[in-house]
């Protein structure tokens, strides 16, 4: 696999499972209906896999002006794909049930959101050979303190809007 392709793949996962579990943590913490969660997360699949996509192409491009492969458009491609699949995994559970408990308590934000992490964490130090320990410490803080920030947040808002 080209580095682009791996830059791209890497970026989406990472980016997809932490804005994802940071949106849908914030969001749960108000009176929120089904449609409401697969409309954010929709919107947030699109509008954010297609400008990170396009941003990390102009970075690449910008990074070495003499480089005039395909590996931005690599990158590109493969983040926004990535990111956009990751994004929408995290309905899986609404093609099975109305019930949105498993969003409002945040046991398959974080279930899921963990698993994904886990694999990126695992593959990447298999590909560096370095510990799985050094990237996943670091991972865990990051997409906890993401979720209950935006928990902390989105109650905090619903409070004082209400």
């Amino acid at each position: 696999m080209s580095n682009d392709l791996r830059q791209g793949f890497i970026f989406g996962l990472n980016s997809g499972v932490i804005t994802t579990a940071g949106l849908i943590s914030g969001l749960v913490q108000t009176n929120v209906s089904k449609i409401i969660i697969m409309i954010s997360v929709i919107s947030l699949a699109i509008s954010d896999s297609v400008s990170e996509g396009y941003g990390l192409f102009l970075s690449k491009k910008a990074e070495d002006i003499k480089d005039f492969s395909n590996g931005p458009y690599y990158a590109l491609i493969s983040l926004l794909l990535t990111k956009f699949f990751v994004v929408m995994s995290f309905l899986i559970p609404m093609l099975f049930t109305n019930n949105i408990k498993i969003y409002k308590n945040l046991s398959w934000v974080i279930g899921w959101g963990l698993l994904l992490i886990i694999i990126l964490d695992i593959n990447l130090s298999i590909l560096r050979n370095e510990s799985f320990i050094y990237y996943f410490i670091p991972h865990i803080f990051i997409l906890f303190f993401v979720i209950f920030l935006s928990k902390y947040i989105g109650n905090l808002v619903n409070h004082y809007t209400k």
